[in-house]
């Protein structure tokens, strides 16, 4: 099956490769000049042909690490004929002139400049600096590198350190830095990349009358300080990245667990790198679920066990390194062999790991190791615990460059929609400068391992600033210019369209679970949906402590959900519940009761309070109480019970959800289950690794932003609440909170003939449809 496999992946390269060559019938001139081999060849054969032709891989037994084994080619014979380029097979390849074959194999082919230095270099003699070889190229990857800084000139406009290692490149490539983007489109980019929402409209209009030198630096700090937002919003990322999920596959048998509220807290306080991996890999209470991965039900490839998912996602997320082909057999589109998967699998399980290729056992077994051994060893003696904390170790250490190169690329690729490394997943790949990159990574480390740095220190850069520019893909050759325009993410539409209409994206299935259960059910009143944070305890027998800080909350919510969406009539007790204050506790008698909920029964009426606590009773699929909360209190505390089950004991599960919501902020639709409208816009279902999202419109997307009835909710809830004041400011304030800026005459006039009417809910629900369709609306310029 193997063989098989490879077969036809190499038929399907050579007919590519054979369509790509079959135009080129001309050979690109040689370069007009001296050409610099340190400079000029080096690079070039290092980014182009060293990752098939290097010191573990040699495609076709050749290698180019130093002059000799250049020219003497591999087994089709010699490669370079010094002094006559055009005879020499390796330029004869880049250019694909033989029959069904072109070099590189994979990337874009080389253009004719680059062919046209190849040429005049090997004219030339082909001279080989000496003591130069690629020997070392294998484990450039790796250990840190710290670029030295030019001084800064004040007088320059190259002063933030990216500027300056880029200055170089700007020139070499006529890029000009000069211009950059005005207030407006600074603060609203930057909002939506930090925050994932739309700039308050009066922040917008201070930002731009703000005369002070330093005030986008300040900016910055300022937006970075609302460390909920950015929680909330980099909680998409890192989901992404790490599969999690609120439901779904995995969930219903305990196959899975969330790390939310972790992830969240982690967040929050801007957690060191370093101590965010580690924890990740050696677990701490609330992030054991990355490592269990999916337990998947029925029969499974060998490649997607728990300790196989593992060892894929830590080299895939922190490391840049695709393990997914060498889980199943020797990679062929990069170095790692299966020994090297079943290697790092080793450290998550206590059993011997045979070594399967292609779903046959190969009567191997594992040696326990990391997939760069220079980076330190793992015992394979030692228990699981320890291999996951000497694992840490390895992964944490100050010398394990890779780790922090990886993490500044995938956010420069956030911020500019491509990486310094392009895929981001193959770190191994040249990036376009080296000298940024490595900056970067070791000013990470050096600060602390603070993500918020590297950010700030990539949003006041001019490389940042640039005006937008849109993206070639047909273009081989990739020259930064400045930030690519990308689309909203689903989720900063969703928060974008709640923004515009004060309705929260919460669809039927609102309440999300630790174990994934009791998604069904009815959404909260739309005056209490605010969620500041949320604790949930899952209640397999006898009872539970709550304790939920609620500082800060105006409305609290307690919710119970069964394993069976509400279907089965449950009883439960909450007992003992108050409230903790300065002054002390405060008792609520009325929410001492036993009531037995049957799902779709009349709620039952509760009563109010005589501290002024409104309690209310919801059923559906869940039952929950909701009261207001009363100022200067900290916590609540209470114990959950089940009194009585009326099913089977292997499904005794009972979730218990306690949500403390506030008024300052719509709940964000990182934390809710994806509605229809996330998943057409792209919210993966968070099975595999997810490090990039599509940016070109589909069908379904199109149909979905038209048709679609999240949209149309949305959409008329906040018809409901534009309609207020006259035509005029109407859309002025809407233009103003939308994008940030006073409508134009023509979109005045356009904008009043669409309200001007006896509909005028309606009106307003198609005006706002219009501007939730502008591209200015929904793109990131």
């Amino acid at each position: 099956m193997g063989r098989r496999l490879t077969l036809i992946f190499v038929m399907a390269v050579c007919f590519v490769q054979s369509v790509r060559g079959q135009d080129e019938t001309v050979l690109p001139a040689p370069f007009d000049g001296g050409v610099s081999f340190t400079q000029q060849i080096h690079p070039l054969l290092s980014s182009r042909c060293l990752e098939c032709h290097g010191a573990q891989v040699k495609m076709g037994n050749y290698s180019i690490l130093d002059r000799a084994s250049l020219i003497a080619g591999g087994d089709t014979g010699a490669a370079v004929v010094p002094g006559d380029s055009a005879n020499s097979r390796l330029v004869r390849l880049t250019a694909g002139l033989e029959p069904g074959l072109i070099m590189p194999m994979s990337g874009a082919p080389l253009s004719d400049e680059e062919i046209g230095l190849l040429r005049a270099w090997i004219d030339q003699g082909a001279p080989w600096d000496e003591g130069v070889t690629f020997d070392d190229a294998p484990t450039l990857g790796i250990g840190p590198r710290r670029p030295a800084l030019a001084m800064k000139d004040e007088s320059s406009l190259l002063i933030n350190p990216i500027d300056i290692l880029l200055g170089d490149y700007y020139q070499n490539h006529k890029v000009d830095y000069r211009e950059v983007v005005d207030d407006r489109r600074y603060i609203r980019r930057v909002y939506l990349d930090l925050l994932g929402l739309l700039p308050p409209a009066e922040t917008v209009e201070a930002f731009v009358k703000n005369g002070a030198e330093e005030k986008r630096s300040t900016l910055i700090d300022d937006i970075l300080s609302d460390r909920k937002a950015y929680a909330q919003h980099w909680l998409t990322f890192w989901n992404d990245l790490l599969r999690n999920e609120y439901r779904g596959t995995g969930f219903i048998d305990g196959g899975r667990e969330q790390i939310t509220e972790w992830l969240l807290q982690s967040l929050e306080e801007n957690k060191p790198y370093n101590q965010f991996v580690a924890e990740l890999i050696d677990p701490v209470t609330g992030s054991r679920g990355f490592l269990k991965g999916i337990v998947w039900r029925g029969v499974v490839n060998a490649s997607q066990t728990p300790e196989m998912q593992a060892a894929q996602n830590v080299a895939q997320v922190f490391m840049g390194t695709n393990l997914k082909c060498a889980s199943c057999h020797d990679s062929f589109i990069n170095q790692w062999k299966l020994s090297d998967s079943y290697g790092l699998a080793a450290v998550f399980t206590e059993k011997r790991l045979e070594l399967v290729r292609c779903d046959s056992p190969t009567g191997k077994f594992a040696d326990v190791h990391f997939l760069y051994p220079e980076l330190g060893s793992i015992d394979a003696a030692a228990s699981v615990d320890e291999r996951r904390e000497q694992l840490a170790q390895i992964m944490t250490n100050d010398e394990n460059g890779r780790l922090t190169r990886t993490i500044v690329n995938r956010i420069w690729a956030r911020f500019m929609g491509r990486g310094l490394v392009e895929p981001v997943d193959d770190m191994d790949a040249a990036p376009w400068h080296q000298d940024a990159l490595d900056w970067l990574a070791s000013d990470l480390a050096d600060h602390g391992y603070d993500l918020q740095r590297v950010m700030k220190t990539i949003l006041t850069s001019r490389a940042y600033q640039l005006p937008a520019v849109d993206y070639d893909a047909n273009n081989p050759n990739y020259v930064f210019r400045g930030p690519l325009v990308r689309r909203m993410s689903a989720e900063q539409f969703v928060d974008a369209l709640a923004s515009l209409t004060g309705h929260d994206p919460l669809p039927p299935d609102f309440f999300f679970s630790s174990d994934g259960r009791g998604q069904g059910g009815q959404a909260p009143d739309e005056d209490v949906h605010r969620a500041l944070r949320y604790s949930s305890t899952r209640i397999e027998s006898g009872s539970v402590e709550i304790d939920v800080d609620i500082s800060g909350a105006s409305v609290l919510q307690l919710v119970s959900v069964d394993n069976f969406d509400g279907r089965l009539p449950v009883q439960v007790d909450w007992v003992n519940a108050r409230l903790i204050g300065p002054e002390g506790e405060l008792p609520l008698a009325e929410l001492n009761w036993s009531k037995a909920i049957a799902a779709n029964a009349a709620p039952p009426v509760v009563g109010k309070n005589s501290e002024s606590f409104e309690i209310h009773i919801r059923t559906h699929s869940h039952s929950s109480l909701t009261y207001t909360a009363p100022p200067g209190y900290l916590r609540f505390k209470a114990r959950a019970a089940v009194v009585e089950w009326p099913v089977v004991d292997e499904f005794k599960r009972y979730q218990m959800q306690f949500f403390v919501l506030g008024d300052e902020m719509p709940l964000r639709s990182a934390l809710v289950i994806a509605d229809p409208l996330q998943k057409a816009l792209g919210r993966p279902n968070r099975e595999q690794v997810a490090t990039h999202r599509g940016s070109l419109t589909t069908t379904l997307q199109a149909l979905e932003i038209s048709n679609g009835d999240t949209l149309a909710t949305m959409l008329r809830h906040g018809a409901r609440q534009w309609n207020n004041g006259s035509g005029p400011q109407i859309i002025d304030r809407l233009f103003a909170q939308a994008l940030g800026r006073k409508p134009t005459e023509p979109e005045r006039a356009l904008a009043t003939q669409i309200i001007d009417g006896d509909e005028r809910e309606q009106s307003l629900q198609d005006l706002l449809w219009v501007v939730a369709m502008l591209p200015e609306f929904q793109l990131i310029y």
